[in-house]
């Protein structure tokens, strides 16, 4: 056990002990306090999140980028001390707190056998989202999760994302794991919103063309499984709302580059429309455009005269 990771580890559980005393309102509303505490004294995060949303917000104010920016970390922030407050949930408790609006949807659609797909962003709280779908629509969800480098604190978030049935798939072995999913008719949860390697589909998200992981088209055209999104949408009350939505691949018969690049660029359209909507919903500290693809006229703006 290496110090760091052991020092790491306390302080998580230290924090979300204290978490946990609390009621969960008063843990959502320091959770909220602490993302706009983390917004003042995080520089590069800040720097990151006020440059992005000028790329998408040309329009807007450095003041209402601002307010924005700090709406944000108070969602995420809201979110993340929701997350440790989850030992203390129970079922009862998750369905006053996340409603899905229609969850014989995605029971009919399982009901196929060809497995689910289900799609959402970092968004919300994406967590949350993931435990109700488990509760309310009765079907576990294989989540897709990245391995946190300190591997104490990564048992302790997964220990959270399985209590109530869901299952976890760590990224490095994704693809064998979810292909064997599908096959058995399972559901696959994906947050698909994440900075994707150069060698990736380039597809445009706010403005600016990007690499974007094509995993979900992929298995979608390969094994015949529905594409479903959904995106928790935060109510005045500090619960959520979401519905499920299918992506429609009725017309992309058969699995090339083209159809890959169609799916690809539905699913992230009806992202950005939704984040376009509800703004401060989306984790805007990422590096999403970190490997943006420049147009040409950017690239002649650039070159030396």
């Amino acid at each position: 056990m290496k110090l760091r990771h052991l020092g790491e580890y306390l302080l998580f559980q230290a924090v979300a002990i204290v978490v946990q005393l609390l009621p969960l309102r008063l843990a959502q509303q320091m959770g909220a306090w602490m993302g706009e505490q983390a917004y003042a004294v995080l520089g590069f995060r800040r720097k990151v999140t006020l440059e992005n949303l000028r790329h998408a917000f040309p329009e807007k104010s450095p003041n209402e980028l601002d307010v924005l920016a700090r709406a944000s970390f108070r969602v995420i922030g809201k979110a993340l001390f929701e997350l440790l407050w989850v030992p203390c949930l129970t079922r009862d408790r998750l369905n006053r707190l996340f409603r899905y609006e229609n969850p014989e949807f995605v029971r009919e659609i399982h009901a196929r056998g060809k497995g689910m797909l289900v799609l959402t962003a970092h968004f919300g709280n994406w967590e949350l989202a993931a435990q109700c779908f488990a509760v309310q629509t009765g079907i576990p969800l294989n989540i897709i999760v990245k391995t946190q480098s300190n591997p104490y604190v990564d048992e302790s978030i997964n220990a959270r994302r399985v209590k109530f049935g869901n299952k976890i798939i760590p990224m490095g072995v994704s693809i064998r794991e979810v292909v064997k999913a599908l096959r058995a008719g399972e559901a696959v949860g994906i947050v698909a919103d994440q900075s994707a390697p150069k060698e990736n589909v380039a597809v445009e998200f706010f403005g600016r063309r990007v690499p974007t992981h094509q995993g979900p088209a992929v298995f979608s055209l390969k094994m015949g499984a529905p594409l479903i999104a959904t995106f928790p949408l935060l109510q005045p009350d500090g619960t959520y709302r979401a519905r499920f939505v299918e992506i429609p691949t009725d017309d992309l018969a058969g699995l090339n580059d083209e159809n890959i690049l169609e799916l690809t660029k539905r699913h992230v359209h009806l992202t950005e429309e939704v984040i376009r909507q509800y703004p401060d919903h989306w984790m805007w500290m990422h590096q999403r455009w970190k490997h943006a693809l420049k147009d040409r006229t950017d690239v002649e703006k650039e070159a030396p005269t």
